[in-house]
């Protein structure tokens, strides 16, 4: 990955990026800027992935289409990171959702978040969500079978070691980042469902 950095054209794996785009999926500009991404020629949004140090160890493209609708670089080890860990401040709560777009989404509303990039939780995740500066963990998952999944297993694996909710979507949305009004996002938060 060359210059990933929200504010120049660049380079990721041979492909130019634009860096300077002011939306995108309803982003807005400081969002974009704050996560470091770009727009392929092709208006696929480029997403840098950090460890838990800031250091930059994959990307991610959200294609506009094509299948599949995600890219990963080659290498790049989802489950070793929680996407957007960096990002978070000593906070009462830090929602975990799924996907990149999801934990960008609840931070640009204002709400402290990360992403396990897939359903599942790794054993490494596991343990870099118990360093987490937070005194709740709000799982934010998607409302399939695969995130009904994914949230048992978590609630399993971290109850009694951490305090943990978890959201319920309202009916008709699939994940947080199709949910695009605030007071319904922050309804539901407030009506998590503490484990």
């Amino acid at each position: 990955v060359e210059g990933v950095k929200g504010h120049q054209d660049c380079k990721i794996d041979g492909v130019v990026v634009d860096c300077k785009s002011t939306s995108h999926r309803g982003f807005d500009k400081f969002t974009l800027n704050r996560w470091g991404c770009g727009i392929t020629s092709s208006n696929g949004l480029v997403i840098p992935a950090h460890d838990k140090d800031a250091k930059l160890v994959g990307w991610i493209i959200r294609r506009e289409f094509g299948v599949p609708k995600y890219v990963y670089a080659k290498g790049f080890k989802k489950s070793h990171i929680l996407f957007g860990q960096p990002l978070v401040d000593t906070s009462n709560a830090v929602c975990i959702t799924e996907g990149a777009l999801d934990a960008m989404w609840l931070n640009q509303l204002g709400y402290q978040a990360v992403a396990l990039l897939g359903m599942q939780m790794s054993k490494v995740q596991e343990e870099l969500i118990l360093e987490l500066p937070s005194k709740e963990i709000i799982l934010c998952l998607d409302n399939d079978e695969a995130g009904e999944k994914g949230r048992d297993y978590i609630l399993t694996r971290l109850r009694g070691r951490v305090n943990i909710s978890y959201l319920k979507l309202p009916i008709g949305y699939k994940d947080v980042q199709e949910v695009k009004n605030y007071d319904t996002i922050k309804e539901t938060i407030e009506n998590r469902r503490i484990w």
